[in-house]
């Protein structure tokens, strides 16, 4: 993964850092950008390469911290790695001698503006270059662009350094005062879309930089699709630049405000995170009190926890007793200091709904079960149930660093599953999960496995009605039917279901969804989604004979007349 070599804060929310990219840097060329992916489940960010060194193997990338994928990349500090960085993309500049040219950029726009200047100076033009910004904070790049041009002219709206105005005010002075040949705008699209009606008016062709919405930056996906001359063209790939004069911003501009209550949304929820992160994070006071408390040494030479078993004579005549008799308090928190606290934690990736395991094995070490707890139960709605029967073996510990030390995994499905036992046991003593209150609408869930289950009880934390329904007449699925309660008691789906209830959840049995009620009948009942979580379905054979013999049974009707039935 490319490392920040350097990282600067030209503003508040504007920052510089060079990345190591030695491929990116041999082929780079004014006017191309990168997609860039700060960590897992980022978003995919354009953004326009500043500069490039190709000696070092680097490119420059300003980033302007305005979403919640732009916020997560500019909390990485030199030294750290960023998930993916793919380019050179996009067209390269169109660099001849026109002779005066005049460089427009509008806050963040300077960066993608630096390399086309340096472009226009190198080919022998005049260049003029206007720098706009709300206030003298928010100029950047302003010497690096003295440099490589003919003449700097700054403004800002408050005049606080250069001129006061707008940057149409700017151009405007210097196409009075000179013929100019060329134009290049770069900045927030409403400023571009002014700057090209000014030039549209002096008759002088204009060139504008987009960054809209894209997601995959190749072209495979459209989404950042514009109007240009009456017809549709993809930024990525037919951009980023084009006439000025030929872009309709209007339909620009509404395109890029189209997801502004979702990234709203998003940024308020992240900045919740952000403030939890502060006390529970790896960089929190306690988690670091803990790693200095035990060097990486003693914690690799603890030996992995054993489970305690039932004994094997006894569950050899019956079949209800959990064989796993699950850890001690003394034996999960011993477990827990062999957990190194990495930096880059490989079990996160392993977990399929992203767990912030770190956090719970270091509230375990501490002692602190409850809050041990509290965090599984923010992103997993079932982590009794995940802690005995989900293949930790195959996801969070297979990415354990352990294994890279020839050293047996942390049992992270263990502590998992006691920190969740023992929260339920000490009931009295939890704090009351709090869910957002059922504003958002209805929302049917079809089948209440594990899916379904985990489904509803996410989305009744996001502010959702949700119902239930179910064909058989007990909830829980696959766990209730599918698994012998000697691995996963009846007890244990009990609970886990009862607190969803109490987050609001309904739940509908002998309830058949396309034959009891319809989809249609749902919608009609004003259920705004439906989520279809039916589950494996029938089972398979293997067409041999004898198989449809009597006393012959598939796993499937086994386990069901066992831990359904009672057979």
């Amino acid at each position: 993964m490319p490392t920040i070599l350097r990282k600067t804060q030209f503003s508040e929310n504007v920052f510089c850092m060079e990345v190591e990219a030695p491929l990116i840097a041999r082929s780079r060329k004014a006017g191309h950008f990168v997609i860039v992916r700060a960590c897992e489940g980022g978003e995919r960010i354009p953004l326009t390469i500043a500069a490039a060194d190709k000696e070092k193997g680097s490119i420059t990338l300003v980033v302007q911290r305005v979403g919640v994928s732009s916020e997560k990349l500019c909390r990485l500090n030199e030294g750290e790695q960023i998930a993916d960085i793919a380019g050179p993309l996009g067209k390269a500049t169109h660099i001849d001698k026109f002779g005066t040219v005049v460089c427009a950029a509008g806050g963040v726009g300077a960066a993608p503006l630096l390399p086309i200047v340096e472009a226009l100076h190198a080919a022998g033009n005049r260049v003029i270059t206007v720098l706009a910004a709300r206030n003298k904070s928010l100029i950047i790049l302003e010497e690096e662009l003295r440099k490589v041009s003919d003449e700097v002219i700054i403004m800002t709206d408050d005049g606080s350094y250069g001129k006061k105005g707008l940057v149409t005010e700017g151009v405007e002075e210097v196409i009075k005062r000179e013929k100019v040949d060329k134009c290049f705008a770069i900045g927030p699209a409403i400023m571009m879309k002014f700057v090209c009606l000014l030039t549209k008016k002096y008759e002088i062709s204009t060139d504008v930089s987009l960054n809209t919405i894209m997601v995959d930056g190749t072209g495979m996906c459209g989404a950042c699709r514009i109007t240009v001359g009456g017809k549709t063209k993809f930024v990525c790939v037919d951009g980023p630049e084009f006439d000025g004069h030929e872009v309709d911003f209007d339909e620009m501009l509404k395109r890029l405000g189209a997801f502004k209550a979702e990234e709203r949304d998003a940024m308020e929820k992240e900045h919740l995170r952000a403030e939890e992160h502060k006390e529970e994070g790896r960089d929190a006071e306690w988690r670091k009190a803990l790693r200095q408390a035990m060097k990486p040494k003693e914690r690799m030479g603890i030996e992995r926890v054993v489970m305690p078993a039932a004994d094997p004579k006894k569950r050899a005549r019956q079949l209800t007793e959990e064989v796993n008799q699950g850890l001690t308090l003394e034996m999960a928190c011993q477990e827990a200091k062999r957990c190194l606290d990495c930096a880059n934690p490989g079990c996160v990736q392993g977990c399929p709904v992203g767990i912030d395991i770190p956090s719970f094995i270091k509230h375990l070490e501490s002692g602190n079960v409850m809050a041990a707890a509290e965090t599984l139960k923010k992103t997993s709605a079932l982590p009794a149930v995940c802690g005995r029967v989900c293949p930790q073996e195959k996801q969070c510990e297979s990415q354990c660093i352990h294994h890279k030390m020839n050293s047996q995994p942390v049992a992270i499905g263990y502590l998992e599953r006691f920190a969740a036992d023992y929260a339920r046991q000490h009931a009295a003593e939890a704090a009351s999960e709090t869910s957002a209150a059922a504003e958002k609408g209805k929302i049917a869930v079809v089948g209440s496995g594990p899916a379904g289950l985990s489904f509803a009880g996410e989305m009744a934390r996001r502010g959702y009605a949700i119902t239930v329904f179910e064909a058989l007449h007990a909830t829980g699925g696959v766990l209730r039917y599918g698994i012998p309660e000697f691995r996963l008691p009846r007890t244990v789906v009990d609970a886990e279901i009862d607190g969803l209830k109490t987050k609001g959840v309904e739940f509908v049995t002998d309830c058949i969804v396309g034959k009891t009620i319809t989809v249609d009948e749902l919608k009609a009942e004003g259920y705004r989604g439906i989520f279809i979580a039916s589950g494996a379905g029938l089972p398979n054979f293997m067409g041999i004979e004898g198989e449809n013999a009597a006393g012959v049974l598939s796993s499937n009707e086994y386990l069901t007349r066992v831990n359904l039935m009672h057979a």
